[in-house]
C-alpha cells in the first residue's frame, strides 16, 4: 500500500503536560542542580542573576540558547538531549563566532577582521561572548611571530577569565561551576603564565583545568575541554623531555574523542602524537595514531575543511530560529498572515508583528509563542527535552536506546527499551511515539516485516504530526524524532517497492530542513540520516553520479558539526557509487577515472570505522575489501 496520508492527530489540549511542558527545562535544571548540591548563586554567577535563574527553573523566563547551553554545561550536560529556539539575531551571533572560530588561527589578520566586525555590529554584548572575543585575541597573540609584552598579553588573558569568573579563582577553581569555555580561557592564562616565565603557576592552573572534568564527574562535556588541554600539555611535556607523560595525555584525549566520535582538535593532537619517539610510547598505538592522522589530512583536504580551528563549544545543531518554525508552520497549513495571529480564539499579535517575527527581525516573547504554535497543535518553549520528562537520566538512556539499534545491537537494545519503558510516562505524545517508534524497528529488523512496521512507523508519527493530506509535508518543522520516523518511513516504502512514495517524504525531509538551516549554515544532528536514505533512493533510480555529488556536499556539511558520527558511513556510499558508475562504463579508461575516488573513499571508511569503534562497518567493509582495494 502506497500513499502518503496520515490521520488526522488527536491533540490533547488541556493536559498537564501541555500547560506544564514550558516549564521541564527549568524543572530539568532545578532537579540537577539540586542533585549536584549547587547553590543558585553558584551555577548563575557571571551569566546572569540568581533571581533570574530562579525565574527560570520556575518557567517564568524566557532566556537565550546559550544560556541555557551554558548553564548545563557547568554541570556537565551537552545541549544534544534537548532541542532548542533561538531568534534571528541570536543565530546571527552565533553564525559570525562561528566565522571566526574557522579563521582561528590559520587566518589571524582574517580572525582580527571578524572580531572587530563582531564588536561594531554587536556593540550590547553579554560576558560570556565578550570572553569569546578576549579569547580570540589571546589565542593570536600568543600564535605571532613578532615579539608582544607577555604580561599584556597576560593581562588580556585574565581579563577574559574574569569575564565570567570571580577574582581570586586561582586559589580554589574546584569551588566554582564552569562550563567548557570558560576553562578554555583559564587555559589561556596557564599558557600566557608560561610565556611570562612563571612556569610554576602555568603548571598548577594546566593541572587544575586537566583534572577539572574528572573531579566534577563529567560524563559528556569534557569532550569540548580535555583535548585543548591535552595539545597544551604534550607540547609542554616535549619540552621538558617527558615524551612518555606526553603520550599518556595524548592518548587519554584521543580516546575520549573516539568514544565520543567528535574530531575537536583531533588534527593538532594526532600531529603531537606524531612527533613522539615510538621508543617512549606504545608502538602499535601510535601506528594507529598515523593512520587517522593521515586520513583526517586527507579528508580536510579534500574538502577544504580547516583541521586547524578553534571551536566555540555551543552547538546549533539542535537550534531552529524561532521566526522561521513560524513563518514554515504558517504556510504549512496556507494561512495568512493576518489570519496566523490568532491562538484560535483571540488575536495573540498584529500581522505586522508576526512578519517582523517571521523575517527575523523581533522577538517573540515566551508566551506569545506558545499561543501561536498552540494553534498548529504544537507545544512548547524555548528548551525542550526529546522526551516528556524531567529527568537527565531518561534522556540519556533514550539516547543510548537509539545508538545502540543503529548499531544493531538489537537485543541489547531491547533490554534498554524495556527499562526505559519503566521509566517513562505512556500517556504523553512523544514518549509514546518513541517507544512504538523503537518496536517498529525491532519489528523491522528482527523479522523483516517491513509493511507491519510501516503502519507502526505511520501511527507513531501521528502522534505528533497532523494529517498532511493536500498539504506540502517541506514545510512541515520536524523535530527529531520525527525526522527519524519519515527517514525510515521512506526507507520501508522504497524496500515495498513504492519509489514514488519514498521520494516524496525524502524530498519533503530535505527541503524542511535547509530550509531551517538558511541562516547558519548548520543543519540538524539527522541530516546524515535524512543523506543516508537519499543515496539508497538514487541507489535504486541508478542516478550514481548524483549520489556521489550528494555525498561529497554532505561531507562537508558534517565537518562542520563537533561530532561526525556517521562520516564513516558517507565515505563508503561514495565508493560504493563510485564503483558502481565504473561498472557502467565499459571502457577501461572511463573506469580507470574513478578508480581512485572509490579506493581512497573506501580506505578512509575502513579508517573512520576504526576511529569510531564502529566494529559493525568494520565486519561490513573487511568482506568488501577485495571488491574495493583488490
Amino acid at each position: 500500500m502506497c500513499g502518503m496520508s496520515i490521520i488526522q492527530n488527536e491533540y490533547i489540549e488541556e493536559a498537564e503536560f501541555v500547560r506544564e511542558h514550558n516549564r521541564v527545562y527549568g524543572k530539568i535544571l532545578y532537579n540537577e542542580r539540586k542533585r549536584r548540591k549547587i547553590a543558585q548563586a553558584d551555577l548563575a554567577y557571571g551569566i546572569l542573576s540568581r533571581t533570574a535563574l530562579d525565574k527560570v527553573e520556575k518557567g517564568e523566563a524566557q532566556w537565550t540558547k546559550m544560556i541555557g547551553d551554558l548553564l548545563m554545561q557547568r554541570m556537565g550536560i551537552l545541549p544534544d538531549l534537548f532541542e532548542s529556539l533561538a531568534t534571528g539575531e541570536e543565530l546571527d551571533r552565533w553564525r559570525l563566532r562561528e566565522d571566526i572560530c574557522m579563521l582561528v588561527p590559520g587566518f589571524p589578520r582574517e580572525a582580527g577582521e571578524k572580531t572587530e566586525e563582531y564588536r561594531r555590529r554587536f556593540a550590547k554584548r553579554e560576558s560570556y561572548e565578550e570572553q569569546f572575543l578576549l579569547k580570540v585575541q589571546v589565542i593570536l597573540a600568543l600564535s605571532e611571530d613578532t615579539a608582544r609584552d607577555p604580561e599584556e598579553i597576560l593581562k588580556l588573558a585574565q581579563e577574559a577569565v574574569c569575564c565570567t569568573v570571580p577574582m581570586g579563582w586561582r586559589a580554589e577553581l574546584d569551588s566554582f561551576w564552569l562550563a567548557p569555555g570558560e576553562l578554555e580561557a583559564v587555559l589561556l592564562e596557564s599558557a600566557a603564565l608560561f610565556m611570562c616565565g612563571r612556569e610554576a603557576e602555568g603548571w598548577e592552573i594546566w593541572q587544575s583545568v586537566w583534572d577539572y572534568p574528572k573531579r566534577r564527574k563529567w560524563e559528556e562535556a569534557a569532550v569540548f575541554i580535555v583535548p585543548q588541554a591535552a595539545v597544551m600539555g604534550m607540547r609542554l611535556c616535549i619540552k621538558k623531555g617527558d615524551n612518555k607523560k606526553a603520550f599518556e595525555l595524548g592518548k587519554e584525549a584521543l580516546e575520549l574523542l573516539r568514544h565520543s566520535r567528535y574530531h575537536c582538535y583531533v588534527l593538532p593532537l594526532l600531529e603531537i602524537l606524531g612527533e613522539l619517539p615510538e621508543e617512549d610510547c606504545e608502538r602499535e598505538y601510535l601506528k594507529q595514531a598515523g593512520e587517522f592522522l593521515r586520513a583526517f589530512q586527507i579528508v580536510y583536504d579534500l574538502y577544504g575543511y580547516p583541521g586547524h580551528r578553534i571551536w566555540q563549544g555551543i552547538c546549533v545543531n539542535n537550534t531552529k530560529e524561532a521566526g522561521t518554525v513560524l513563518w514554515m508552520l504558517r504556510k504549512f497549513y496556507g494561512k495568512s498572515v493576518v489570519n496566523a495571529v490568532y491562538d484560535g480564539k483571540e488575536q495573540v499579535i498584529t500581522p505586522r508583528q508576526l512578519e517582523k517575527i517571521e523575517r527575523g527581525m523581533h522577538k517573540p516573547s515566551y508566551e506569545n509563542y506558545r499561543r501561536l504554535v498552540k494553534q498548529y497543535g504544537k507545544y512548547g518553549g524555548w528548551n525542550i527535552p526529546i522526551l516528556e520528562t524531567e529527568s537527565v537520566e531518561i534522556l540519556k538512556l533514550r539516547r543510548r536506546v537509539n545508538a545502540l539499534m543503529e548499531f544493531e545491537d538489537w537485543e541489547e537494545a531491547e533490554r534498554e527499551l524495556g527499562r526505559l519503558r519503566e521509566k517513562v510516562n505512556p500517556e504523553y505524545p512523544r514518549v509514546r511515539q518513541e517507544l512504538l517508534f523503537s518496536d517498529a524497528v525491532l519489528k523491522w529488523a528482527k523479522e523483516d516485516a517491513l509493511q507491519e512496521s510501516l503502519d507502526m512507523m505511520m501511527e507513531a508519527l501521528h502522534y505528533t504530526v497532523p494529517n498532511v493530506e493536500g498539504r506540502d509535508m517541506g514545510w512541515w518543522v520536524f523535530q527529531r524524532q520525527e525526522v527519524m520516523l519519515a527517514s525510515d518511513i521512506a526507507s520501508l516504502y522504497r524496500r515495498l517497492g513504492c519509489l514514488e512514495e519514498a521520494g516524496r517524504w525524502i524530498q519533503a525531509l530535505i527541503f524542511s530542513v535547509e530550509k531551517l538551516s538558511e541562516r547558519t549554515g548548520i543543519y540538524t544532528w539527522e541530516y546524515d540520516m535524512i543523506m543516508e536514505e537519499y543515496d539508497n533512493y538514487l541507489g535504486d533510480l541508478r542516478r550514481f553520479e548524483e549520489a556521489v555529488e550528494m555525498n561529497e556536499k554532505t561531507i562537508l556539511r558534517v565537518l562542520r558539526f563537533p561530532k561526525i558520527n556517521g562520516m564513516q558511513r558517507i565515505f563508503y556510499r561514495v565508493a560504493w557509487n563510485a564503483y558502481e558508475i565504473a561498472d557502467l562504463n565499459k571502457m577501461p579508461e572511463g573506469k580507470n577515472c574513478f578508480r581512485q575516488k572509490w579506493r581512497k573513499a573506501f580506505e578512509i571508511s575502513e579508517v573512520l570505522a576504526e576511529y569510531m569503534y564502529d566494529s559493525h562497518l568494520k565486519e561490513f567493509l573487511h568482506k568488501r575489501r577485495e571488491k574495493y582495494l583488490s
